[in-house]
């Protein structure tokens, strides 16, 4: 299929906003998808999503109490194949307003126009070019200035449709001083074949506290490509937690935009791939200005014959003295066939820094197996224990107990199937 019958998919949907003439424009007249020949994508093949015959079904679901997180009550805005439901969607706690994208009116359309499409760049990223020209809707969420939002707001999608294509677009703005957390959620139903393209932009003011949590479950024979831009200004926090449950071809592209002093940057992530599912973890903390810290830590547990990627890189500019960043990626294969590509990065222009970087691939533990071989666990018992203590690391990062909870129990579901 060549790239003008993929695009002519989505000839029918509507232009909503000018930004998405440009990008039409920008993708239509010699902006190309990635091939494995462009450094950024050289262990990733996209061919198979971009030569794919997909369908935009209607956005019809009755109830999303499958993908509900047990014993967690928060409050929850719900997307069917990228449009907005609000007859399944709860009323928003005080200082937090959402619109949809599509419907936004008056004031809050000005400002959502203000920000929309300003932090992320189409014109060398085919994805999200291909976003911005053919998204039908998203959430416009902005939480007032010194707001304090107590529970986490739930942003769920779900992909509903065998071969549905979605473009996903979100803009988030966390006011100053305000505190607030995000649990976006991507799930699916009955949607093999299906492909996300999900795009984010998530800006965090002045002394602003925010943490987001992305988590990937859409299917075993699906494919998702996610960008996740955040923009932090002075003094703020920025927590990214990034889950990869299921997904045939799953790329993640995190990046952070320290623009300010005393910024507080961290970058997490977890993946635990099966079968043949091929995993891509991109990350970019660009760091500025002084005075600020960037914190990183992805890990991996690999079996059968899937593949991982990550690829992490941290710049910092000549402006940004005494800036402190540190990042770790490790990964657990359970299989000889199992295979991942690290490639960590350093790009240093300032001279009073602190900086490390490193990488790990290995196998479990053989004297740990043996211990608690020796201690009565059976060699299948022995080798769980191990892959939730090696994943524990980062799930104690996450915050919201229910969460956590959710994917402990994940983990023992997917690995009670793997012989390691």
């Amino acid at each position: 299929m060549s790239k003008a019958d993929f695009l002519k998919q989505f000839d029918s949907i509507a232009a909503l906003f000018p930004i998405q003439g440009k990008a039409r424009a920008a993708i239509h007249n010699g902006l190309d998808f990635p091939t494995t020949r462009d450094e950024y994508w050289k262990y990733t093949r996209v061919a198979p999503i971009v030569s794919t015959d997909y369908k935009q079904h209607a956005p019809d679901l009755n109830s999303v109490a499958d993908f509900e997180i047990q014993d967690g009550e928060f409050k929850t805005l719900v997307f069917v194949n990228g449009v907005y439901n609000s007859k399944l969607s709860d009323t928003m706690p005080e200082g937090v307003e959402v619109h949809s994208i599509a419907h936004a009116s008056g004031e809050a359309k000005n400002e959502m126009l203000e920000h929309l499409g300003a932090y992320v760049s189409d014109k060398n990223h085919a994805f999200n070019a291909l976003n911005t020209s053919y998204f039908v809707d998203g959430a416009f969420i902005k939480v007032k200035e010194q707001t304090e939002v107590s529970d986490p707001i739930r942003i769920l999608h779900v992909s509903h449709g065998e071969k549905q294509a979605t473009n996903s677009r979100n803009l988030i703005l966390v006011g100053k001083h305000a505190q607030v957390s995000f649990i976006h959620q991507f799930e699916g139903k009955e949607n093999d074949g299906a492909f996300t393209n999900a795009l984010m932009e998530l800006v965090v003011e002045e002394e602003a506290n925010a943490s987001y949590y992305l988590i990937e479950n859409e299917g075993e024979q699906t494919s998702h490509i996610n960008t996740t831009q955040v923009v932090q200004k002075r003094s703020s926090t920025c927590s990214v937690v990034t889950v990869t449950k299921t997904g045939k071809l799953v790329r993640n592209n995190l990046n952070f935009s320290i623009t300010d002093q005393g910024c507080e940057s961290n970058l997490y992530g977890i993946y635990f791939t099966s079968d043949q599912q091929h995993i891509d973890n991109h990350t970019y903390a660009d760091h500025q200005m002084p005075n600020c810290n960037s914190n990183e830590l992805y890990k991996g547990v690999m079996a059968d014959r899937s593949t991982g990627v990550f690829n992490g890189k941290i710049m910092v500019h000549r402006d940004a003295q005494q800036t402190n960043a540190f990042q770790s990626n490790q990964n657990i294969l359970l299989s000889d066939r199992a295979s991942v590509n690290t490639k960590p990065e350093l790009e240093i222009y300032a001279d009073d820094v602190k900086c490390s970087h490193g990488c790990t691939i290995g196998q479990l533990d053989e004297e740990a197996l043996f211990y608690l071989q020796s201690r009565g666990l059976g060699k299948q018992e022995a080798s769980h224990l191990l892959v939730r203590a090696f994943a524990s690391e980062v799930l104690e990062l996450i915050e919201v107990p229910e969460l956590r909870s959710d994917i402990e129990r994940f983990v023992e579901r997917k690995f009670d199937k793997v012989d390691a």
